[in-house]
């Protein structure tokens, strides 16, 4: 918890597992129900947080934040999760709020590397003029192409128009108010390309992550279950205290 803000992905390397082309999409909808579309994803990421959370990187990266004290900063479970999420979804943009010291932000930046994501992108706001922002990101991984460390109040960003259009993730990872966080998941969930994923930290903290997500369901009236053509998710979660959805953009 903080008490302030401190195109398309890479083609060429294809898995079994990876969201669904934009021709695919419509295709696989109305051939099978989303919970069996993407139900690879979980066993994916559930590998990719494996492989981080044994790693050299994740001992690296918990000794810096030990250094820093842990106070503000993600923990190592949903750090993981964060990490299978950005490697099973190989976006190119990517937008955080509250970067703060960079916990979550190096496991975004290691995710880039390890998918040889060249030209991905994070935009990192943090709010607080106290915090040293990015300061646990190794010097490896903190690229002047791939990491945008930006100052101040998410809405003079949004009002200036200093922030991408269209992207592929966005992090929520700064107020966790109820109020703050329903208005940053409405500023960001339009922005999203269709398969791209809503994330926030902290979920437990507030209903907003599933009153928005209850939102985004349509219901048929003869069944009272989900309408898979007017609900506009694919899938969402929640593992330890981060929750996630992917984007669906009607047609």
């Amino acid at each position: 918890m903080k008490l302030g803000e401190c195109s398309l992905p890479n083609q060429q390397k294809m898995r079994v597992f990876q969201l669904p082309q934009r021709r695919e999409l419509k295709r696989t909808a109305e051939s099978s129900s989303p919970s069996t579309s993407f139900y690879s994803m979980w066993d994916a990421i559930a590998r990719f947080a494996q492989e981080i959370r044994a790693s050299d990187f994740m001992a690296e990266m918990i000794r810096r934040r030990d250094g820093y004290g842990a106070e503000g900063v993600m923990g190592a479970l949903d750090c993981t999760t964060l990490y299978g999420l950005t490697r099973w979804l190989r976006p190119a943009v990517v937008v955080e709020s509250g970067g703060f010291i960079g916990m979550s932000s190096a496991f975004i930046l290691k995710a880039f590397a390890d998918e040889e994501l060249a030209t991905a992108k994070l935009y990192s706001i943090e709010l607080s003029q106290d915090c040293e922002q990015g300061a646990l990101i190794p010097d490896e991984l903190r690229s002047a192409a791939s990491f945008i460390a930006m100052r101040g109040r998410i809405e003079d960003f949004l009002k200036r128009s200093q922030l991408p259009p269209s992207i592929d993730m966005f992090l929520h990872d700064s107020s966790h108010s109820y109020r703050h966080m329903l208005w940053e998941f409405r500023q960001f969930w339009p922005r999203l390309r269709d398969g791209g994923l809503l994330v926030s930290h902290d979920v437990q903290m507030n209903a907003a992550f599933p009153e928005f997500m209850a939102n985004t369901y349509a219901h048929e009236r003869k069944t009272g279950r989900r309408d898979e053509q007017r609900t506009s998710h694919y899938e969402w979660g929640r593992w330890g205290y981060l929750g996630f959805a992917i984007k669906k953009t009607s047609r």
